[in-house]
């Protein structure tokens, strides 16, 4: 691959980038929005979205809650697994 084809940094490949880095014109403005018109336009997108159901919701949540008490008790095991060994073996626990 021929150093002057090579990516540049600022996306513009070999010396025409340097050329044209020149000749670029600075950024127009942005308009401005009213905030009540934000706020209209947020509340037409959040109809726009399909939500889960109330019956769905609550599955999920009560999945999260059984899992993360599996999760719990299964670290407490092996904590106190590892704790006990531990113990046996600096002769702490005797």
């Amino acid at each position: 691959m021929a150093r002057d084809t090579k990516n540049r940094p600022s996306g513009k490949t070999g010396a025409a980038g340097k050329a044209g880095a020149a000749q670029s014109a600075p950024p127009a403005r942005k308009r401005t929005t009213s905030p009540l018109k934000f706020f209209s336009e947020v509340r037409q997108e959040g109809r726009k979205v399909t939500w889960t159901s109330r019956n769905e919701t609550l599955v999920s949540t009560i999945m999260v809650v059984v899992m993360a008490s599996f999760a719990a008790l299964f670290f407490f095991g092996v904590d106190s697994i590892i704790g006990f060994v531990v113990n046996l073996l600096l002769g702490l626990g005797a």
